[in-house]
């Protein structure tokens, strides 16, 4: 029977990986254990947690739904405990495979969040080795295809073999730093290691209900922002958006990059950016946004000097950390050996979907529990 650990799995992402790994195990007729490592909130604990923060009704996919509660008692074992303390049971073996999302997404570059990024996302991903290095049979550490920092044209799966980085944050500079360190320990330990490098991630596009998310961050977040102003100060004026007008996000569905995660543990190749082929140019996204949340925009190739107070607002904060990504110099990734670990999957059109796929978070006021469930077929 396959032994299983899984960090992060509150997370969209993690949350999406137990989902597929339940799947899993439902369509191959298999077993094994599958190890959670969960923190305990003050008035909760971790089995609560993830009662309530990722088997809700609202994000459930359908495929997992006949199954998912027999499969939660039978196979999920909750640890509760931090990355850098906790005990992973004597009987979990020494043969497991390691999905290691955990991590603290902070976009900023203040002193607080360069000490945040480096605390959580590096020293407690060392202490975390150290339990695990050992017993570790493959390894699967999900980093960020920004990793690479600031890029112009073609982005490949190697980075490591690059020399000049130019780092947009603390984010993607200890990343990058960590990628190198697990590689290092994997090697020392002997067990097999690949780094799996979503991009944007955005709600699903392949299972049903479609469009939903356990968080609508990032891209999502202006939407957010201008929502909320716009209800606020119904004249809010003209807004100028700095961005480059030929750039490009690469946004991808949460299901599909999971569905990467789950075969990155199947490969041998150390590096993999789970990234579509084609990019969402980013006019298109912030155009389509303000729209959505009535507001007039008018796109800036900087920064605007002369702010107003609704754009000083924005550029101090959501914007502080997104219009480094706004104005990227114009690139796209490879795809190619994602794209050959799910030959089986239909890629997903993202420029097709970006609509709807915003829509839905606007709609639902980018919070689940407004979402209307069919009733129940009892």
């Amino acid at each position: 029977m396959n032994t299983v650990l899984v960090t992060g799995v509150t997370g969209n992402i993690g949350s999406h990986v137990l989902f597929e790994l339940l799947f899993d195990l439902y369509s191959k007729n298999e077993e094994a254990a599958i190890y959670v490592l969960i923190r305990k909130q003050p008035t909760k604990s971790a089995k609560q947690r993830l009662l309530d923060e990722v088997f809700t009704e609202q994000l459930i996919p359908q495929k997992i739904a006949p199954f998912y509660k027999e499969y939660l008692e039978k196979y999920i074992h909750v640890i509760e405990g931090e990355i850098n303390n906790f005990t992973l049971p004597a009987d979990a073996g020494n043969n497991i495979t390691v999905y290691h999302l955990a991590a603290s997404v902070n976009l900023s570059n203040t002193e607080k969040a360069k000490n945040e990024i480096a605390h959580v996302n590096y020293i407690n991903t060392q202490a975390f080795f150290e339990v695990i290095k050992s017993r570790t049979k493959k390894l699967v550490f999900v980093s960020t295809a920004f990793s690479r920092g600031e890029i112009e044209g073609e982005i490949t799966d190697d980075y490591h073999s690059a020399t000049d980085f130019d780092f947009r944050n603390f984010y993607e500079a200890y990343k990058m730093k960590v990628e190198k360190l697990v590689l290092e320990i994997a090697k020392e330990n002997d067990f097999s290691c690949t780094i799996a490098r979503p991009s944007v991630v955005s709600g699903r596009l392949i299972d049903y209900p479609k469009f939903v998310s356990s968080r609508y961050i990032v891209f999502y977040s202006i939407g957010e922002f201008f929502k909320k102003m716009k209800k606020l100060y119904p004249d809010l004026g003209k807004i100028r958006m700095a961005l480059n007008i030929d750039g490009g996000l690469n946004i991808v569905p949460v299901d599909y990059v999971a569905k990467g995660i789950i075969r990155a543990a199947e490969i041998k190749e150390e590096q993999l950016n789970i990234t579509l082929t084609q990019n969402v140019p980013t006019q298109y996204i912030i155009t389509n946004i303000l729209q959505k949340c009535g507001v007039e925009i008018e796109l800036v190739a900087e920064e605007p000097k002369n702010k107003t107070t609704i754009e000083k607002l924005f550029y101090k904060t959501i914007g502080s950390q997104l219009v480094k990504y706004s104005t990227s110099k114009k690139h796209y990734f490879e795809s190619k050996l994602i794209r050959k670990i799910l030959a089986d999957i239909e890629e997903p059109n993202m420029l097709d979907s970006f609509s709807e796929v915003y829509n839905f978070a606007h709609n639902i006021n980018f919070d689940n529990t407004n979402i209307k469930l069919e009733p129940s077929n009892l």
